[in-house]
Formats: C-alpha cells, sequence, structure tokens
C-alpha cells in the first residue's frame, strides 16, 4: 500500500503545530462570523476556510515522515 492513504500518526512537535493551527482557524470563522450577515458568501467563506485547514493540517501530518514513497 503507497504511504500516502495509509493512516498518519503524528509525532508530537507535529501535534503541536496541528492544534496552533486549529486554533488559528478557529479565530478565523470566529472573525467571519462576526463580522459577515448570515448570507451566501459567508457560507462559502466557512466551506473554503474548513478545506484551508484540512489541506494545512494535512500537510503537517504528512511532513513527519517521508509520505511521497512508494
Amino acid at each position: 500500500m503507497r504511504k500516502v492513504y495509509e493512516q498518519h500518526n503524528p509525532s508530537k512537535e507535529a501535534l503541536e503545530r496541528i492544534n496552533y493551527l486549529r486554533q488559528a482557524f478557529s479565530d478565523m470563522h470566529d472573525l467571519i462570523e462576526a463580522s459577515t450577515p448570515d448570507c451566501r458568501e459567508r457560507s462559502i467563506a466557512f466551506t473554503n476556510l474548513e478545506q484551508a485547514a484540512m489541506w494545512a493540517i494535512k500537510a503537517v501530518a504528512h511532513s513527519s515522515g517521508d509520505m511521497h514513497q512508494k
């Protein structure tokens, strides 16, 4: 099985970076919620924020080892 599809267990350092990112994205969510009306555009902003968070966290989890090898 290719390593990219395996379970990733982040190191302690990586977990700290993931938690930092989660807090930053949560803070941004709160800022958007407080600063914009409840509308389609805000919903899209939240969807894209969630997507950015997912990719950023995945990047940290994958950086714990070389996940690009077969």
